[in-house]
């Protein structure tokens, strides 16, 4: 009897919080199979990550490293780095279901798995660390219930996380933490190592999910045994060799589950560096940490508050100076609510003993999260903060922005609230009390209707999918970022190779070769016709891309070029047709809605000899990594480029498939250097 009500409790706890995730997205479920929940950015690489694990699965090629895309010279799918663990899960729904319904699903399912798992936390915490004060006063384990049912609300409905459902899904995918800690936590009071081994593997998975997640789980596990220190009392020395076994049981179990993954991370860095290890300077972080008003000003996005006069501060709850940021902005959804930190403020007095370790938690990830120094109603205070000495030490110095460490702080106040809400349930209806905060929370928090994007699939996409061959598609625009994030999500579709995409950090020698370099069509005149570089293409520019474009298209394995016009002006985007059919001898096959796309010619290129010039306009094509052409080097009276670190790529395109022989006239700056 006792086994049936249980499941009946959890059943009842899970359907709820299904109820609650579908209405608070609304209307997502109207449109489930051609909207995703988000603002225009990054979500979309989000979601073709997701369905590049299916991709890469079904063409049979490693999914975090390829040539599909960067063509020719491929880099690492970096964003499947930050949601390997829900992408690789997503396969058999993505089968059954297609991908964005499976976006979807995954989406909610986040949201449900995070609120259960902060229910079974908060019970765990409410009945162990805070028992209540007169069971038979507040209804003894239904007080419980109430209270950690809230707990689990206030964790996965907060502002912050609400807000990185809009963009960062990384940041999203919260599922793991409760579980990870609910056993951390575990391990303290039992004596086998059963909790520590969940605890590791939890926590080797939340590294499939995102990185800067795993090293926040680091940061709390190392509070949290500091914390334990503290209280050791009887036979110290036999507790404190029980309990770092336990640490070291979950350090070892966590870097077997995530061994491969770190792995691949590796590798990559090898080989691309850059901007995926870059340390950012303090300046860079300090611009993007919040005010020590920010955790107490309503923000942007509650409907709620925005229908009210909500007093303004730049930087703080406002239009902010960041370039690319506004008080829209993901991350600047710090607003805890008034709800949520009057019941956390009221257990932090209450029982403030009992939870001297989550206020601190809280207190701590908030000192995190406002960055190197304190700054109040928008001033620097100039007083230094733990950040600064965290942007010291290796590895914990790549996460960027600080305000991110605020997930944290919004987990400890959402246990705190759950003990508020448990104290004053023993004082009054614990019903009246439940249903009143929870509530008030909610309406607090609650962005209606939820931003959705259409996610349709134009019908060219299937058509070039059904088109044998390797080859590659050029999607335009191409050097907006949020369009190439747009578009890069139908290669789910066709399956073929892509140029220049969006992968939030791209290394900087990919980002020379596809945004920077003068290389004619790809790189200069797309920039200047879509509108990204100032210029207009001259006629002697051209003259120079007409007879080059058998070569570039060749090179590029270039069959297909679509054209997004909702990304453009209708001057830019006539320009650009204009250019596609009379300069680079496109036809148009499919104009539909905001979309057309033209097919290139074959080009019949049968010469067997290829001379590369390095002083010439098309070098860059085929010098990929390792190469500095500006400024040109002159050496011997002739013009070139310079070879740079220990590899260098040179790219020949689509030979035939008989031996070639490669004379490579090279110059050294110093007697004995030796080109192997």
């Amino acid at each position: 009897m006792k086994l049936k009500r249980a499941w009946l409790e959890h059943l009842g706890v899970l359907s709820a919080y299904s109820a609650l995730a579908l209405a608070l997205s609304y209307p997502l479920l109207l449109h489930f199979g051609d909207t995703i929940t988000g603002v225009p950015g990054d979500v979309w690489s989000y979601l073709w990550a997701m369905g590049w694990a299916r991709a890469a699965l079904d063409l049979g090629i490693n999914p975090f490293h390829t040539d599909y895309v960067f063509y020719p010279l491929g880099g690492a799918t970096q964003l499947l780095w930050a949601t390997a663990l829900p992408s690789f899960f997503s396969l058999p729904l993505q089968a059954a279901f297609g991908l964005v319904p499976t976006f979807n699903l995954l989406y909610l399912a986040s949201t449900v798995l995070t609120a259960y798992g902060m229910y079974l936390l908060a019970r765990d915490v409410l009945t162990t660390d805070n028992p209540p004060l007169s069971p038979l006063a507040n209804g003894g384990a239904r007080g419980v219930f109430a209270a950690a049912f809230f707990a689990g609300l206030a964790f996965a409905f907060c502002a912050l996380r609400l807000g990185y459902g809009l963009a960062f899904t990384n940041l999203y995918h919260t599922e793991l933490i409760p579980f990870y800690i609910l056993s951390l936590l575990k391990t303290r009071r039992e004596s086998s190592r059963r909790n520590a081994i969940v605890a590791g593997i939890l926590f080797g998975l939340n590294v499939y999910i995102d990185f800067q997640i795993a090293a926040f789980l680091v940061l709390f596990s190392t509070l949290w045994f500091l914390a334990l220190l503290v209280t050791l009392r009887a036979k110290p020395r036999i507790e404190l060799a029980r309990r770092v076994s336990r640490i070291g049981v979950i350090a070892i179990v966590a870097g077997i589950v995530a061994l491969p993954m770190i792995a691949v991370v590796a590798q990559d860095l090898s080989g691309e560096g850059g901007d995926y290890v870059r340390v950012y300077p303090l300046s860079y972080s300090a611009a993007r940490s919040y005010d020590l008003l920010a955790y107490f000003l309503p923000n942007a996005q509650s409907s709620f508050y925005q229908q009210l006069a909500i007093p303004r501060i730049a930087a703080v709850n406002a239009a902010l100076t960041v370039e690319g940021e506004s008080q829209l902005s993901p991350d600047r959804q710090s607003f805890l609510g008034i709800t949520l930190l009057a019941l956390a403020l009221y257990a932090s007095i209450r029982r403030r003993r009992r939870n001297l370790f989550w206020i601190g938690a809280a207190i701590f990830f908030a000192l995190l999260s406002f960055g190197p120094t304190l700054h109040i109603a928008g001033t620097d205070s100039g007083i230094p903060l733990p950040y600064a000495l965290l942007h010291e030490v290796p590895l914990a110095n790549h996460i960027r922005i600080p305000m991110r460490y605020g997930l944290l702080t919004f987990f400890s106040v959402s246990i705190l609230a759950a003990v508020g809400m448990q104290e004053l349930a023993a004082r009054w209806n614990r019903v009246a009390v439940a249903a009143l905060f929870s509530t008030l929370m909610l309406a607090e928090t609650a962005v209606l209707p939820y931003p959705t994007l259409a996610a349709r699939i134009p019908p060219v996409y299937p058509a070039i999918a059904a088109q044998p061959g390797d080859f590659s598609v050029l999607e335009i625009p191409t050097f907006n970022w949020r369009a190439a994030a747009a578009s890069e999500v139908f290669q789910a579709i066709h399956h073929k190779r892509l140029l220049r995409i969006y992968t939030n950090r791209v290394a900087p020698e990919l980002a020379d070769y596809f945004s920077f370099r003068s290389t004619p069509i790809i790189v200069r005149s797309l920039r200047m016709l879509e509108g990204a570089e100032e210029g207009t293409l001259s006629d002697e520019q051209r003259v120079q891309d007409r007879a080059a474009a058998p070569t570039v298209i060749d090179f590029f394995h270039l069959r297909y070029a679509v054209l997004h016009r909702e990304w453009l002006d209708d001057d830019h985007a006539a320009r650009l047709d204009l250019y596609l059919r009379d300069v680079l001898g496109a036809r148009t096959f499919f104009n539909e809605g905001s979309v057309t796309a033209y097919e290139f010619p074959t080009p019949a290129l049968t010469a067997s000899h290829l001379e590369i010039n390095a002083s010439s306009a098309l070098a860059p094509m085929y010098l990929g990594r390792g190469w500095r052409c500006d400024p040109p080097i002159n050496a011997e009276g002739e013009r070139g480029c310079a070879l740079e670190g220990a590899a260098s790529e040179l790219f020949l395109g689509a030979l035939d498939l008989r031996d070639h022989t490669l004379r490579l006239r090279a110059f050294a700056e110093r007697a004995g250097a030796t080109i192997r």
